[in-house]
C-alpha cells in the first residue's frame, strides 16, 4: 500500500509541474506515454490463506508452536527474496507485454496512428521496473503526456486481480482498468479494456429529454406497494404533479435511472394516465398498456411526472406588465 501511496504522489507531483504542457495533451491527437509502467504488489489473499491454515493446525495441536514458528519465519525468508527477484522479471514481462498487446491490437484493426505511444527514447526495454528510470520521467514532461502503474493481488494459484491506472500528467485525471483472470491472460485483457477506451468512437452524451420534466417517487408509505390509481392520482395531486402518459413512462425508462429517467422493475405494472403500464409485455408505448378496470384496488406501482411550467415569451412577459 506505500508503495501505491509513493507511486501516486509522484504521479500528482508530476501533474502539478506539467500543467503548463497540458495544452496539447487534450485533444484527439497521440498521447504520448511513458513505457515504465511500474507493477505494485498488494495484499496476497493465497498467502493469508495457508497462514490461517497453519494456525488452525497449530489451535488443532497438529503442530508444535517452536517448530511452526521457525518453519514460518524460514518461509518468510525465502519467499521475501525469491519475491523481489520474481515481482521485477513479472513487472518486466507484463510492462513489455502491455504494450505489444497494445501493438497488435491497432495493426489487426489498421489503425496507422494509434491514441496512446509509447516513448522508448533514451530507455530501453530491459531498464523497465528499475527505479532509477523513473527520475527521467521529471525530465521528459514535455514530451511525455501520461504515466501509469499496475497494482495486483493473488489470489489462488495463478489467478491475480489487477488495477492498471493511467494518468494525464497534464491535469491529473486519471483512467482505471481492472481485470481478474489468471496471470498469463492478464496484459491480453488489460490491453483491450484500454484500446477500447481510447480506440472506441466517441459517441455524443446522453441528454435528458427536453420535456421530461421532474419525476417523482412514490409517497413514503407506498414504497415498494401496490396501490390503488385512486390513491396514486391524490398523491400525485398533492405535490403538483400527475401520473405520466405511456410514452412520457417509456422514454423514462429508455433513458435509464443514471441518465435522468426511471428504472422500472422487470414484470412490474404501473400506474398511467390511460390505464396500466405492464413492462413484462414485449411491445413498448401504448401497446403495453392495459385497462384498469377497477380503480380503488391496488394493483400496480407509481411514479409523478411534475411538468415543467411552460417557458413565457417576450411578447407574452410585456403584455402581462
Amino acid at each position: 500500500m506505500r508503495a501505491v501511496l509513493r507511486w501516486r504522489a509522484l504521479l500528482l507531483a508530476l501533474a502539478l509541474g506539467a500543467a503548463a504542457l497540458a495544452a496539447g495533451a487534450q485533444g484527439q491527437g497521440p498521447v504520448v506515454v511513458w513505457p515504465n509502467i511500474p507493477l505494485i504488489r498488494a495484499a496476497d489473499l493465497a498467502e493469508y490463506a495457508q497462514d490461517r491454515q497453519a494456525i488452525a493446525d497449530l489451535h488443532a495441536g497438529k503442530a508444535e508452536p517452536e517448530k511452526l514458528l521457525a518453519t514460518l519465519q524460514a518461509l518468510d525468508a525465502l519467499q521475501t527474496h525469491a519475491q523481489q527477484g520474481a515481482l521485477a522479471e513479472l513487472g518486466r514481462s507484463l510492462n513489455v507485454q502491455l504494450i505489444a498487446e497494445l501493438d497488435a491490437l491497432a495493426r489487426r484493426h489498421q489503425l496507422g496512428a494509434p491514441r496512446l505511444r509509447f516513448d522508448f527514447s533514451g530507455i530501453t526495454p530491459q531498464q523497465l521496473q528499475r527505479p532509477l528510470v523513473l527520475d527521467g520521467l521529471q525530465e521528459r514532461l514535455a514530451q511525455i503526456q501520461m504515466a501509469g502503474y499496475i497494482t495486483y493481488t493473488r489470489l489462488d494459484g495463478t489467478l491475480v486481480q489487477a488495477t492498471l491506472t493511467l494518468v494525464r500528467l497534464g491535469s491529473g485525471a486519471a483512467q482505471s482498468f481492472s481485470a481478474t483472470v489468471p496471470v498469463q491472460l492478464l496484459a491480453r485483457t488489460l490491453a483491450q479494456d484500454v484500446f477500447d477506451h481510447f480506440e472506441g468512437a466517441r459517441l455524443a452524451p446522453h441528454r435528458r429529454p427536453a420535456d421530461a420534466g421532474n419525476w417523482l417517487a412514490s409517497a413514503p408509505g407506498h414504497a415498494d406497494r401496490l396501490v390503488s390509481r385512486e390513491a396514486a392520482m391524490g398523491y400525485c395531486r398533492s405535490q403538483g404533479a400527475e401520473l405520466p402518459s405511456a410514452q412520457e413512462l417509456q422514454a423514462a425508462e429508455a433513458a435509464g435511472f443514471y441518465g435522468g429517467g426511471l428504472a422500472l422493475r422487470e414484470g412490474g405494472v404501473y400506474h398511467v394516465q390511460t390505464g396500466l403500464y405492464d413492462t413484462a409485455l414485449a411491445q413498448d408505448g401504448d401497446a403495453r398498456v392495459r385497462p384498469n378496470f377497477i380503480a380503488s384496488v391496488p394493483n400496480g406501482l407509481y411514479y409523478c411526472l411534475r411538468h415543467a411550467a411552460p417557458a413565457r415569451t417576450a411578447s407574452g412577459a410585456r403584455k402581462q406588465r
